[in-house]
């Protein structure tokens, strides 16, 4: 190979440095609510909280778990089903400098107590229904008893600071843990840090451009890492979080019902679930979506097409694992793109992919290799 394509490969095509605010999720946030505190942050099922509300549950509940012994470098666990306590909870336990850690309640116990036992949470957050499913334990924390609704209700409602917590929170620190599949051997802890979703969250910002007319749909389950961005996006850009109903997201023709009644315009499938989206009456009628985002599955060209037959919005494909902080390449697929398969892309901010041989080396452009990320 020669020297001028070595550069491409090597330099040219992973010329992604960006410089990115040094800072941590929690700080993000209330830099929005001081700016939008009256637009509505959060839909479900007809109720709502404004920014200035979430805030303000979120840091009574920061407060308490602060008493309770979260802080940096400590994990809380959230059992909770997908609606307004749980992005309360997840904010709060952002806002102690802890990193939270998603427990699916349909998960098999066996997997529950061992994700449990591995990561050593100091809380576990769920409610009287779901604690019966859960490992025994005394650290879980019911928040619908109501005695300890009374006391959450008591504490302050002022943004915690470093004061506060056990030590300060940096963008070093872990901000999610996320246990991988284990379809290899036991589910894998992956921690990402307050640094690297800041970056994955604003390189996303200044590709897609959400502002306060959009509505982003959250229906992926809080245990894979999509939910991630789902779930913060929104809330640090002044747009509106709109939960599906627990398992709602199984159901396409529910998902096309709520999209044209809640007005949402941004929303995340894996290819197969985009498959039966597009087979399900109406889903021609969701004309208020103004992008779509594809990924944890190869995207064929023919769903693409498919997609591009339906719907007249942006359909984007992207690629990454766990453990680089949910995506690292994308692509923004075309109606006139040429009939080959669907690229993965290009690689996203302070991101490198290299595709090398077995010996570590880059191969030449059209040789088949394996992607090592950077």
């Amino acid at each position: 190979m020669c020297s001028s394509d070595l550069n491409k490969l090597l330099a040219d095509w992973n010329a992604t440095h960006h410089l990115v605010r040094n800072t941590t999720l929690p700080l993000l946030f209330e830099e929005q609510v001081g700016k939008s505190p009256q637009h509505v942050a959060v839909m479900f099922q007809g109720g709502t909280l404004n920014y200035r509300e979430l805030n303000h549950r979120a840091n009574r509940l920061a407060h308490y778990l602060i008493g309770q012994g979260a802080g940096p470098e400590r994990i809380v666990a959230v059992a909770l089903p997908r609606g307004i306590d749980l992005i309360v909870s997840l904010m709060a336990i952002l806002k102690t400098g802890a990193a939270y850690l998603p427990l699916d309640p349909g998960y098999p116990t066996d997997r529950l107590a061992f994700m449990t036992e591995d990561a050593n949470p100091v809380r576990i957050l769920t409610h009287q229904d779901i604690a019966s499913r859960l490992p025994s334990t005394d650290r879980i924390v019911c928040l619908d008893e109501p005695n300890l609704v009374q006391t959450i209700d008591q504490c302050p409602s002022v943004n915690p600071i470093d004061a506060d917590r056990a030590c300060a929170l940096l963008p070093s620190h872990p901000a999610y843990v996320i246990h991988t599949s284990g379809s290899t051997g036991n589910p894998k802890g992956v921690v990402n840090t307050h640094a690297g979703i800041v970056n994955r969250l604003q390189w996303m910002q200044a590709s897609y451009r959400l502002d306060a007319s959009d509505r982003v749909l959250q229906k992926t389950p809080s245990g894979f890492d999509v939910s991630v961005w789902e779930f913060f996006w929104p809330l640090l850009e002044g747009a509106t979080l709109v939960f599906a109903k627990p398992d709602g997201h199984k159901d396409p023709v529910y998902m096309v019902d709520l999209i044209r009644r809640e007005g949402i315009t941004t929303m995340h499938f894996v290819p197969s679930m985009l498959q039966e989206f597009l087979k399900t009456p109406n889903a021609h009628q969701c004309t208020g979506l103004r992008r779509v985002i594809c990924s944890g599955e190869a995207l064929s060209r023919e769903l693409q097409a498919h997609f591009h037959r339906t719907l007249g919005c942006e359909l984007h494909n992207l690629y990454g694992p766990t453990e680089a902080a949910v995506d690292v390449t994308c692509w923004q697929c075309h109606s006139d793109d040429p009939p080959t398969s669907v690229p993965i892309g290009s690689p996203i901010w302070n991101t490198q992919v290299y595709v090398l041989d077995e010996w570590l080396r880059p191969v030449p452009v059209g040789v088949a290799g394996e992607l090592y990320l950077a």
